[in-house]
């Protein structure tokens, strides 16, 4: 038995082994093991080609423990405006094009970004965000830039040593196409920074705080909202959702959290989904992975909890996030959920609708 909780939403797909990556306004991509898949409407997925690359993980999809064990698969997937995919896997990132992949780049020092640590923006500019254990702080963190669809990159922003542990995310927000960034892990690491002119200069937003730290952002009309990631360092600090109004810059405290939000979008219809995750924290309430619905960003309710599952933590959290790119979607358009060391998916995705 799975023993999910599902109150406030009804699952109409379910897609085991199967990681729902990128919604590119028309087609939904998904990967399994070293295998992208494609969808055009609900139902199945499709294959579209296979990542022939060491690390790849083709038995991700098989032997799901071992695989995320190794941090084996496609982490993370962008599209250009060329039609080029790039897909994150450990270690490197490689683009496909003309049905042939390539190895566009090796990350220096470090495995691979954060899952929101890479993204594309309005003039097809590609950043990657260096993601890195740096416990010692005693590495620069770099934000890289290709302006050439990824055949070159250059390093575009770069913190000295003890500034910030590593990059949580890089984002675009969708409004006018500045490039938002956000930092941890102590207090005095978090920072929620904004760039308008493709990553060269930041404005710091916000800093100081567990309220600042954040994994993703989910960008309404009037304000970014997003859960915080306190993780286990961040003693008995309780997670929240908060807003920051666009206008004012004022940051609102919205409705506290079981535990650390791995999981952040935003809907076509002007929702926010958050999802918690389990890291063994002091300030987690529970061993369930819980998921949040804010309807216009601020009236959140509860609308789903999952059980961790039976690995190990060193092996996986029991974490949900999200697809990106579902804002771009269908206001009725399903969420897409992606479910991560929870008691009944190991591995995999569900495309859940709102009750």
């Amino acid at each position: 038995m799975n023993n999910w909780q599902t109150p406030g939403i009804d699952v109409i797909g379910r897609h085991n082994g199967v990681v729902g990556q990128l919604y590119d306004g028309k087609r939904l991509y998904a990967s399994r093991g070293n295998q992208l898949l494609i969808r055009g409407g609900a139902g199945p997925f499709d294959p579209l080609t296979k990542l022939w690359a060491r690390g790849a993980g083709a038995g991700t999809a098989r032997l799901p423990w071992l695989g995320q064990a190794a941090r084996a698969g496609v982490a993370a997937v962008i599209r250009t405006p060329t039609g080029a995919f790039f897909a994150v896997v450990r270690g490197a990132l490689w683009r496909f094009m003309d049905d042939v992949w390539t190895r566009s780049w090796t990350y220096p020092a470090f495995r691979k970004p954060a899952r929101r640590g890479i993204c594309v923006d309005r003039e097809g500019r590609i950043f990657v965000a260096q993601y890195t254990l740096n416990r010692d702080r005693a590495m620069p963190i770099v934000l890289w830039r290709s302006d050439d669809d990824g055949h070159t990159f250059h390093e575009v922003y770069t913190f000295a040593p003890g500034e910030v542990r590593h990059i949580h995310f890089v984002q675009v927000d969708p409004a006018d196409g500045s490039l938002w960034m956000g930092t941890g892990d102590g207090d005095d690491e978090c920072r929620l920074m904004r760039s308008v002119d493709g990553g060269r200069t930041f404005e710091t937003l916000g800093a100081g705080g567990q309220r600042w730290r954040a994994i993703a952002l989910a960008f309404l009309d009037d304000a970014v909202v997003w859960g915080t990631d306190a993780g286990r360092d961040a003693g008995d600090f309780r997670n929240l959702a908060v807003r920051f109004d666009r206008k004012t810059g004022r940051l609102d405290d919205v409705c506290p959290l079981q535990g650390p939000v791995h999981g952040v979008t935003a809907t076509g219809g002007g929702d926010v989904w958050l999802a918690t995750g389990l890291e063994g924290g002091a300030n987690e309430e529970d061993d369930r992975v819980h998921v949040w619905r804010g309807v216009g960003g601020d009236d959140f309710s509860e609308v789903s909890s999952f059980p961790q599952g039976p690995q190990p933590r060193r092996v996986q959290y029991a974490i949900t996030h999200f697809v990106t790119g579902q804002h771009s979607q269908p206001a009725d358009a399903p969420v897409s959920l992606v479910l991560r060391g929870v008691r009944g998916m190991a591995l995999g995705t569900l495309d859940v609708r709102p009750r």
